[in-house]
């Protein structure tokens, strides 16, 4: 198939030899990545202070399905409006968008100071909220990381894209979470979510100073392009599984692990609340340690080394539900990390390489989306096995899984395998 300037994939164009690969070169980069990192700060203290703030309003009995569920319901809008908002991405400056999507969130988080203030008991405004969230964020997440190839050249390309990802779960995973759980165990819910505030209306403040390209019109309606979209995947069959990849962590490992790490820390290691934020730290840790080690060397067989990665996820999942020491399930939460960077960091690069520049929006909308599928099912299988039998048997069935599919992929998924 012939390509034109218009439709060349997002790595066609050579990178000139000797030009630098450190993205922070780029003035535009920078701004970008410190919005990322302030803005996932925010997005991290909510991973522990909803699901504490749903747990001090249940039943003990009821705690599982009910985090699963508030969990689910900020997960399911954003699954149906993703495609949506990646053809926004890609007709609206992404710059305006984030300042929206930042801005709301904070107003959502001044809900959450204002009823944990007013100590409310009721535990039903927890799904209204973060459906609004949800809806946001299916517009949010494409434009931002469909960002990089804008203000980045093709040599920095790369690296910029681990980087951001480095920045994105830190903060996201582990400094984040570790603060949230910090001033949860420490000042109160009231607190945390006021910190929350703090960091969203920061990121807000630091989105106005990117510079993004504006879109080139393409004179059709946003279903015209959306279908445009479909059409362009349907079309690439590397692209294609690359997209359905993106379901498995979700479904077993990122799913389950939201769902249990409250039951985990409480019930099978009776430890205090500020272990819920520190587990996600040291998962954050793996990924950040992980993230940095692969800038200072290329992958060679990525398409390969992709397909092994939920292998080792598994496998670690399995280890850490095995566990009943908080100092080893810390341990092994760090290796998790370490190999859940190199799925994070080889798909999304992948992906991008695999398409077309003007396509890039649609296409990151869909990765998101599979990621927003597949969570919402991980959620809830876990949840309802974790009622029936308890955390460490759901984390077990669902490493169990992955490493399985891991194994499938190894052997059967060419088309993603093959990729260099």
């Amino acid at each position: 198939m012939t390509e034109d300037a218009a439709t060349l994939p997002a790595h066609a164009a050579p990178a000139q030899a000797g030009a630098s690969r450190n993205p922070f070169r780029t003035a535009r980069y920078r701004a970008w990545w410190a919005m990322t990192v302030i803005g996932a700060m925010g997005v991290g203290i909510q991973l522990v202070t909803v699901p504490l703030f749903v747990r001090d309003r249940v039943s003990e009995d009821h705690r599982a399905i009910a985090i699963s569920l508030a969990l689910v319901c900020q997960m399911l809008p954003s699954a149906v409006l993703l495609l949506v908002g990646g053809v926004i991405a890609d007709r609206v400056e992404r710059r305006r968008i984030m300042i929206r999507v930042y801005i709301v969130a904070a107003a959502i988080s001044c809900v959450y100071v204002f009823l944990s203030k007013a100590d409310f008991s009721g535990v039903w405004p927890v799904f209204f909220l973060g459906a609004v969230i949800g809806s946001v964020d299916a517009f949010g997440q494409p434009a931002r990381i469909s960002m990089a190839p804008q203000i980045l050249p093709q040599a920095q390309l790369q690296n910029g894209l681990i980087l951001s990802t480095v920045a994105f779960m830190a903060a996201g995973m582990f400094m984040g979470p570790a603060v949230g759980g910090l001033l949860a165990d420490g000042f109160g819910l009231t607190v945390a979510f006021s910190a929350e505030v703090m960091f969203l209306l920061i990121a807000a403040v630091l989105s106005t100073r990117i510079g993004a390209d504006k879109p080139v019109p393409t004179g059709k309606t946003i279903r015209g392009d959306l279908a445009d979209g479909l059409r362009y995947v349907r079309g690439a069959p590397a692209l294609r599984w690359l997209l359905l990849f993106q379901m498995v962590p979700g479904l077993f490992l990122i799913g389950p692990f939201r769902v249990t790490a409250v039951l985990v820390v409480n019930d099978v290691l009776d430890e205090a609340d500020k272990f819920v934020g520190l587990f996600s730290a040291c998962f954050g840790i793996g990924v950040l340690a992980g993230s940095f080690l692969m800038t200072l060397r290329a992958i060679p067989n990525r398409g390969k080394v992709l397909c092994g990665a939920p292998i080792l996820g598994g496998l670690t999942f399995i280890a850490y539900a095995a566990s009943e020491m908080v100092t080893l399930s810390m341990v092994i939460l760090v290796f998790w990390g370490l190999g859940a960077a190199i799925f994070i960091n080889l798909a999304t690069p992948l992906i991008q390489e695999t398409s077309s520049r003007p396509m890039i929006g649609r296409v990151m909308s869909m990765s998101n989306l599979a990621f927003a599928i597949a969570t919402p099912l991980g959620l809830l299988q876990s949840g309802l096995l974790a009622s029936a039998f308890g955390p460490q048997v759901a984390i077990t069935i669902s490493g169990v899984a992955c490493t399985a599919i891991g194994l499938l992929a190894l052997t059967f998924l060419r088309p993603v395998r093959s990729l260099p």
